[in-house]
């Protein structure tokens, strides 16, 4: 709040003062008053008003001023009213009387809309469990009746069970809630395992995949490394190339950590795409001229992967391969056996 903003603002009063001044100057003169009377009551008077104006100013000026310091540190502007204590002002009072109520009734907001998405949240966590019950047994009669149902079918009831997976763990990870455990997992029984949940559809579309994952342990979640790392899969086959597609797992050591490489010969990505792959609903080039994408894959790969505390990164040059690295840091990776 500047000087002469305040000024202005109270200009009538500020106005009203110095015609009481005047009139009081003028009394004085009417009576022949001595010089040094009418001085002293001017310099009385004029002082007076200058250090209640500047009182007053000073102590509003600091109440504003906190509260816009606070406006600008603050991420989440609604617990503003948490951050300021109240003023000795009746205005300053009043405002702060109005920020408790907007406070009060935003917070309300919050938790009821926390409230409903934990509600829809276990919801979906239930109707996944639910529809993965029948999908189970369906998956129990086709793999115990191998030579009566074709690959082709495995292969489609695989992706509604990766579809299913897809919408619990998009829900999972926009609530915030840690439905994940921290653990020492090995990798390489990871990706294995991963590989084998994937067998039909790699079969089917004759992918080939080769291998050089050694025995390390890393710091983090198997299920939802697992889920991170057979969307992957999923993409590399929907993008495969039509001649000898195939898929390379790597691990290499690096700075501060261990990184994991998952490359395919695939279709690859356009350049203006690679900047926006892990957007949400982003589809790209060739989402839009190859197959059907609902663009949500790598976005919950990404979010997961941060989550988690893992960085995921891809390089990709078009018609000749796509590489996604995801990096464990020193926290989370622990040894690679000898």
């Amino acid at each position: 709040m500047r000087l002469w903003d305040y000024l202005s603002d109270h200009k009538i009063p500020i106005g009203i003062f110095v015609g009481m001044v005047v009139i009081v100057e003028a009394i004085l003169l009417l009576f022949k008053t001595t010089i040094e009377l009418q001085i002293f009551l001017q310099v009385v008077l004029t002082g007076s008003g200058i250090v209640i104006v500047s009182y007053n100013y000073q102590r509003k000026k600091q109440f504003y001023q906190k509260i816009k310091e606070q406006l600008l540190q603050l991420d989440k502007k609604f617990l503003l009213v948490e951050m300021i204590e109240q003023p000795d002002f009746l205005e300053g009072q009043l405002f702060y009387q109005w920020l408790e109520q907007i406070s009060k009734s935003m917070n309300d907001e919050i938790f009821a809309q926390v409230r409903k998405n934990n509600e829809f949240k276990q919801y979906v966590e239930t109707w996944v469990h639910e529809i993965k019950l029948p999908i189970t047994s369906l998956k129990l009669m086709v793999y115990n009746n191998k030579k009566d149902y074709p690959r082709a079918l495995r292969e489609q009831i695989r992706k509604i069970e990766t579809y299913v997976e897809q919408v619990l763990y998009y829900i999972r990870s926009e609530v915030p809630q840690k439905d994940y455990m921290i653990k020492e997992c090995c990798l390489k029984d990871i990706v294995d395992m991963v590989v084998k949940e994937n067998k039909d559809t790699l079969i089917l579309n004759q992918i080939k995949i080769l291998q050089n994952v050694p025995e390390c342990f890393v710091l983090t979640d198997e299920k939802w490394l697992s889920f991170i790392i057979g969307q992957i899969i999923s993409n590399s086959v929907k993008y495969r190339r039509k001649e000898n597609p195939e898929i390379l797992f790597t691990c290499v050591k690096i700075e501060h950590g261990l990184r994991l490489c998952i490359r395919d010969n695939g279709i690859g990505i356009a350049l203006a795409d690679l900047s926006r792959v892990f957007e949400k609903s982003f589809t790209g080039e060739n989402g839009h001229k190859t197959v059907a994408s609902t663009g949500l894959g790598l976005y919950l790969c990404n979010r997961m992967a941060r989550e988690l505390g893992h960085k995921i990164t891809i390089d990709s040059k078009q018609n000749e391969y796509t590489e996604v690295r995801i990096d464990f840091d020193q926290d989370s990776y622990l040894t690679v056996a000898q």
